[in-house]
């Protein structure tokens, strides 16, 4: 009886002790926007294209030293990780701790953090009774976003990421990705069967699919995914998908619903296809883009300069691309470089790369390539540059539009790249509004920092989210077919992995966290009030 009660003094503790810790930090509502893969050499292109200070420029407060765990060069995945939790992590990790495995002259982590769910700032903001909001122009079970929403050792674990999103309880979710929600056999993308609409649609949840729906949602709950995977460009958007809403419009449409809490609200804003243009070295894809997260960007400021109470963040996970205005053409003559000459063929670019090399078909010919490149992109090209583009394309299957960019760019342009990978340079920071980070900083300490202007002990909250249930019901526990079972007192309780759900003595019981299985060690964590519900509450 002794131990039973001090089992359950325990964990009353640990949520008595994070209601404490959730003191009112100096902000009731916090914004970051990510420009994904974007550097300040991005940036700078971008002022010149847009002949107009970027809606940030007046608040720039620092640098973001982007390294991972076990890398110079981050992956999305763990450097939004970091911002998310103010933990440093491995790479394609989201949102759980790091191997053992770290750079050279890193700490090495303890072994009790290894693998294990991290509780991140968009899960303290909702258990203080905020608001909370995801939008990207990914599919929103892609990095970044996930980062946020989910705890897995890998980013390719979509199926399991987009079923934590479902059961997280976050207020607003806008982008891509909607076949994540259902089922291959109805023309989804789920490969366990499950069909996730009736979930959201038994938790209040809006579902629009097309711009005009979105507009018309009242809220407070909405859950809009408006392509199957993957958004559109928006350089590509009015022609092949004019149905889905602008990073703009699903950003002002965000702010509009979740400001309504009276508590304030957390609300993470990707600019995420910047990326992908500078993985192709896509300049059309890259600017057109980023000038969707400037609008985006402005969008937030105009909301948070008419009140005193809210933290504006924008930062970038990584560069991605290498890009720098001048290449090796331009090595003799870059003191002369005209505005005119770095921006004309840039202003004759009206179609991403993918959807040019998509207009091709299977087999395209040197004269298809010569004449799509001149309608897309207003570049006339040689018979030998197209024939270059197609061999370049046939070595790349995975993303054949690659080759445009690599082989015109470099004598179209006046912008070169170094790679289609990421790069590990520092990346600019801005901030405005109450707690805003300053200086030269790392992604933990963004991190870190969301969660004081929050007002949130993000180790308090791991302890009340994340209880490993070996060490609480020690030979009570079994986990089969994504299922935890815990054998207590006669009773027996079940959690399902990725959900919030306890059942118990014929009820079903939802929970404020997410139980999370992690495969790498066989641990799966629930939160401290599951384990208060299954021991019970000790008789008077």
């Amino acid at each position: 009886m002794r131990l039973r009660n001090a089992a359950f003094l325990s964990a009353l503790l640990v949520l008595c002790l994070f209601q404490a810790a959730l003191a009112a930090g100096p902000a009731r509502n916090v914004i970051v926007l990510i420009a994904d893969g974007t550097g300040a050499e991005q940036y700078t292109l971008a002022r010149w294209y847009k002949g107009a200070p970027l809606a940030q420029d007046a608040i720039l407060t620092g640098m973001v030293r982007t390294f991972i765990a076990d890398s110079v060069v981050a992956d999305s995945a763990p450097a939004a990780t970091a911002f998310a939790t103010g933990v440093r992590s491995s790479d394609k990790f989201i949102s759980v701790g790091p191997k053992a495995k770290v750079l050279n002259g890193q700490p090495v982590p303890p072994e009790a953090l290894r693998y294990r769910p991290l509780a991140t700032v968009l899960e303290g903001a909702r258990l203080q009774g905020r608001a909370t909001g995801i939008v990207a122009t990914s599919r929103v079970s892609h990095a970044t976003p996930a980062a946020y929403l989910a705890h897995v050792p890998s980013r390719a674990m979509e199926t399991e990421i987009m079923e934590q999103a479902v059961y997280q309880g976050v207020d607003v979710v806008l982008g891509g990705g909607r076949g994540y929600l259902t089922p291959k056999d109805a023309g989804g993308s789920r490969k366990d069967g499950r069909d996730l609409l009736p979930v959201l649609r038994q938790r209040g949840y809006e579902l629009p699919t097309k711009a005009d729906e979105l507009a018309a949602a009242k809220g407070p709950k909405i859950f809009g995914l408006f392509a199957k995977s993957h958004m559109a460009a928006d350089l590509d958007r009015a022609a092949i998908a004019a149905g889905e809403p602008g990073l703009e419009d699903m950003t002002a449409k965000a702010i509009a619903v979740l400001s309504k809490n009276p508590k304030g609200f957390f609300l993470m804003v990707e600019g995420s296809q910047i990326d992908w243009a500078d993985h192709a070295n896509d300049p059309a894809h890259l600017i057109s883009d980023l000038m969707a997260f400037d609008r985006s960007v402005q969008t937030a400021l105009d909301f948070a300069k008419k009140r005193k109470d809210t933290l504006v963040v924008v930062v970038s996970d990584h560069n991605t691309g290498g890009m720098s205005i001048g290449n090796a053409s331009t090595s003799g003559t870059y003191s002369q470089m005209s505005l005119e000459a770095l921006l004309e063929p840039l202003r004759k670019m009206h179609v991403s790369g993918e959807t040019l090399w998509k207009g091709l078909g299977k087999e395209p010919t040197p004269e298809k390539v010569q004449r799509a490149v001149l309608e897309g992109w207003g570049m006339e090209i040689s018979p030998e540059e197209a024939r270059k583009v197609i061999a370049v394309a046939a070595a790349r299957k995975e993303d054949p539009y690659y080759a445009l960019g690599e082989v015109l760019c470099p004598e179209h342009t006046q912008l070169g790249w170094t790679t289609h990978g990421h790069t590990g340079g520092d990346v600019p920071l801005f901030a405005f509004g109450p707690g805003s980070p300053k200086g030269l900083i790392t992604g933990p300490d963004l991190g870190q920092a969301t969660a004081r202007a929050l007002g949130i002990d993000l180790a308090a909250l791991n302890r009340r989210l994340f209880v490993d249930a070996v060490e609480a019901f020690p030979g009570q526990t079994s986990f089969a077919g994504g299922v935890l079972r815990i054998e207590h007192k006669g009773k027996l309780a079940e959690l399902p992995a990725n959900e919030n759900i306890l059942r118990l003595d014929g009820r079903e019981i939802r929970l404020e966290g997410l139980v999370v299985h992690a495969p790498d060690t066989g641990k799966t964590y629930i939160p401290a009030q599951a384990v208060q519900k299954i021991k019970g509450r000790a008789k008077k």
